[in-house]
């Protein structure tokens, strides 16, 4: 029997977890079971349990890997010393989250975040992921910040709130792309400042 390659067991945990997004977009993370899963991705159960112990494990993935993406672009630009602005970043990261029209799907995200007030695992996995995307955030920001003479914390956790902001604004209100949600925050704090 040939042996199994980390490669190929990554591949295959990817493909469970996309199919598993696809079952959570549809029915939500409460209602999607492992045999919706099963049936979504083509495998069998034995397949997916062999990759995932439970339906926890493989949301815990799912965060870990999906609500992280475009990390390592936007740290490769900063370790660069690339000026790159803070609506440059956000673009970058929320793409990840955008459909083929350019619009934002944010009913995974909420969920997650809504299940990790009640399940311990999720809550720690979505601390280290949350920890993760911040450490990228301040990496990419950092020559701009250094530059403009801002304290780097606090522009991260300002780019950070506006990109859960985005995801539960298009959740609340429908579609809108980020340079308009961000072209209309930015309006309504400089206004502030007149």
């Amino acid at each position: 029997m040939p042996r199994v390659t980390d490669a190929y067991r990554e591949a295959r945990r990817e493909e469970i977890a996309l199919a598993a997004l696809r079952c959570i977009e549809r029915s939500g993370l409460n209602e999607t079971t492992v045999a919706d899963i099963v049936r979504e991705s083509g495998l069998s159960a034995g397949a997916i349990y062999s990759h995932f112990t439970n339906k926890a494990e493989l949301a815990r993935y799912i965060v870990g890997h999906f609500l992280g993406m475009r990390r390592e672009e936007i740290e490769a630009a900063g370790r660069r010393g690339e000026l790159l602005a803070p609506r440059e970043i956000l673009r970058t990261m929320l793409a990840g989250f955008v459909d083929a029209e350019g619009f934002v799907r944010p009913m995974v995200p909420l969920q997650f975040w809504a299940a990790s007030t009640v399940d311990p695992g999720l809550r720690e996995e979505l601390d280290r992921t949350v920890a993760e995307i911040a450490t990228s955030i301040s990496i990419a920001v950092r020559p701009w910040s250094e530059a403009r003479g801002r304290t780097l914390d606090d522009v991260v956790r300002g780019m950070m709130s506006l990109a859960q902001g985005y995801i539960t604004h298009v959740a609340i209100f429908g579609p809108r792309t980020v340079d308009e949600y961000l072209d209309a925050a930015a309006g309504v704090l400089l206004e502030e400042r007149s």
